[in-house]
């Protein structure tokens, strides 16, 4: 009966350990990024786009530092034949070709978490807006 405790305790005590080491980032206090809106929501031919973020405190920023995205954020095509145009480190957008685009905009929950540190599995929040090519 002695072992039995013994083995349940620490069961237990490693059952903690991995559930506090699992909660990494996922647990963030204080002011945490809610949504990214995308000014101007639509443009044509070049356009500087800007993000900005609305954060739990009910405090905003703009221009919010983020990473700028062509397509869907963190999603490269294994082939993209159809260079549509592009988008730069500062959110300047221009075309290459006809047709309406999306350019994105994301940006981690955590404001103190830095830009240059993000990779797909960060929590972020992205925004969008459209591109119109002529």
């Amino acid at each position: 009966m002695r072992k039995l405790r013994f083995l349940f305790l620490w069961t237990v005590v490693l059952l903690v350990v991995c559930v506090l080491a699992a909660c990494g980032t996922s647990y963030l206090p204080g002011r945490q990024l809610q949504s990214v809106t995308i000014s101007p929501a639509t443009a044509g031919s070049q356009a500087q786009f800007t993000a900005t973020g609305f954060y739990s405190d009910g405090s905003k920023v703009t221009p919010l530092p983020a990473r700028w995205f062509p397509s869907k954020p963190w999603y490269v095509p294994p082939m993209n034949p159809l260079n549509w145009g592009s988008v730069d480190e500062t959110g300047k957008a221009s075309c290459g070709v006809t047709g309406s685009f999306g350019v994105f905009a994301t940006a981690p929950v955590d404001p103190n978490f830095p830009l240059s540190q993000m990779t797909p599995t960060t929590s972020q929040v992205f925004g969008s807006a459209q591109l119109n090519c002529p």
